[in-house]
């Protein structure tokens, strides 16, 4: 584990910084758009980058304090919080209308919507195998490369947050 202290240790500063920008750039958007559709679109995206980068600031911070099996615990633990909060959030985002056949982002809502059901899923099939086999390299490795997978799906949603792209 040690060979990843530099790459916990980046993470846990970017992870940290990235949310920073999230509430800025929410609170931003969202002063400008009376839309409530758009808000609460906004809000779910929001919420759902926000709980992908606390997974990887919380698994880096708690991996820097030990080896195999705190990565293990730490990403199961966060692993379950992540389902428990898309599943919060997926029908909050369907009141909205965000899965309605009319609306814009409608295959890109349900990608993030399937997307953090998987990732938080193989998050925690990775997490309990390799508490079930603490010296495997690969399972470490694999749980390192969910960190990445984590980073890309919240800058995907904090990038649609910000609604660059459609801003004039």
């Amino acid at each position: 584990m040690g060979h990843y202290a530099n790459f916990f240790i980046t993470s846990a500063g970017a992870s940290a910084a990235i949310l920073g920008l999230l509430v800025v750039a929410v609170s931003v958007v969202n002063a400008d758009d009376a839309n409530p559709t758009t808000r609460e679109n906004r809000t779910v995206l929001a919420g759902s980058a926000f709980v992908a980068l606390v997974d990887i600031f919380i698994v880096s911070i708690v991996a820097l304090t030990g080896g195999s099996v705190v990565l293990g615990l730490s990403s199961l633990a966060m692993a379950v919080v992540g389902l428990l909060a898309t599943r919060r959030l997926v029908p909050r985002a369907k009141r909205a209308g965000n899965f309605s056949r009319s609306f814009r982002t409608r295959k890109l809502n349900i990608a993030f919507a399937s997307i953090s059901v998987g990732g938080y899923s193989v998050q925690l099939g990775l997490a309990a195998a390799l508490l079930a086999n603490t010296q495997s390299a690969t399972l470490q490795h694999a749980l390192v490369l969910v960190i990445v997978a984590l980073y890309g799906s919240a800058l995907g949603r904090a990038w649609e947050v910000t609604g660059i792209t459609r801003r004039g």
